[in-house]
């Protein structure tokens, strides 16, 4: 009786995230949001409201982990990337998708919308103490997902391309560089919110005063405008041609399903608390990464196959995410 409800408690939570995500799916489709209008939001969100979300998260906080604990977190959440690209590749042999695809897949299924959408819906589920170990968890995240991703494209772009694969392989960015563009490619607000957080929890800092104050009230329009702008990025597509694609209902299950459930196994090895492996198996049970189709354009290649992955990814996770919350007992 106590599980039963439990996963209904679970439910709640994802239907009261569901509803501001259909609402902005409405207001597109009634003109209210538009393409332009999201995109500013969107980095009014990314840039303003996530950061100052995440710097919030450890003003008050009397619970501050240890110094071990920080690198246990940063730690477990590598190898569950290590796990995410295990899958990804494996995967997608299994699917043997064509060359041109198989980037897409493996980005899908390998790296989750851990800030914009995981930030939200895990404060939503956990509560706001939950953000301090999501914040120190996107630093990992971060790395791994601007350092391997457009590699992801870059090879399959070379791959895919024939004969002029060893003219694009023979100039092809060097380690060196590519290790610039990674970085350069880290110099996000989000990310530097981060390691702020990181840095204050390792001196122990935790009241940090008015200014706290203030940057906890702008935090505190992340969740409804992130929520609402995923529901309008949702509209551009038609279901129709969304839905037709074998191989991208198998990536988002990857995704949403099979990552998060061999992390689970994973981290069981970990000396971790359970709220803290919560943290981790729900950060990457996140939808897509929206940040894939912009990888994928840059490399040339198609976007549909990602675009498809990641709206199949969006639907799914309102089903998914209480299962997986479930399995990690965070309920």
């Amino acid at each position: 009786m106590e599980e039963i409800v439990e996963f209904w408690f679970v439910v709640s939570q994802i239907v009261a995230i569901s509803v501001p995500i259909a609402l902005g799916w409405c207001l597109h489709k009634l003109g209210v949001l538009d393409d332009r209008f999201d995109a500013g939001l969107s980095r009014l969100v990314l840039n303003v409201a996530l950061p100052c979300s995440i710097v919030a998260s450890i003003d008050g906080n009397a619970n501050l982990p240890g110094a071990g604990t920080l690198v246990g977190l940063m730690a477990a959440t590598a190898v569950v990337y290590i796990v995410g690209l295990a899958v990804a590749f494996a995967l997608t042999a299994f699917t043997r998708a064509p060359r041109g695809e198989a980037p897409s897949y493996r980005f899908a299924i390998a790296f989750g919308n851990c800030g914009f959408v995981g930030l939200p819906v895990i404060s939503a589920i956990l509560g706001n103490e939950a953000l301090l170990y999501v914040a120190i968890s996107l630093i990992p995240a971060n790395i791994a997902m601007f350092g391997i991703g457009p590699a992801l494209f870059s090879q399959g772009a070379d791959e895919g391309s024939g004969g002029a694969g060893s003219l694009a392989a023979r100039s092809a960015p060097s380690p060196a560089r590519r290790l610039r563009t990674m970085l350069s490619s880290l110099k996000t607000p989000t990310f530097f919110a981060s390691l702020l957080v990181l840095v204050l929890a390792l001196l122990g800092i935790t009241d940090l005063g008015v200014a706290g104050d203030s940057i906890g009230i702008i935090g505190q329009a992340a969740t409804p405008l992130a929520l609402l702008v995923t529901g309008s990025s949702i509209a551009r597509y038609r279901p129709l041609e969304m839905v037709g694609n074998l191989r991208a209902y198998i990536a988002a299950a990857g995704r949403l399903l099979i990552v998060p459930a061999l992390s689970f196994a994973a981290l069981l090895l970990f000396p971790l608390e359970p709220f803290l492996r919560a943290v981790i198996v729900l950060d990457n049970a996140m939808p897509v990464a929206t940040a894939g189709v912009l990888f994928c354009l840059q490399a040339g290649g198609d976007a549909k196959p990602m675009a498809q992955a990641t709206f199949l990814s969006v639907v799914g996770s309102v089903l998914t995410i209480p299962a997986v919350t479930m399995l990690v007992g965070a309920s």
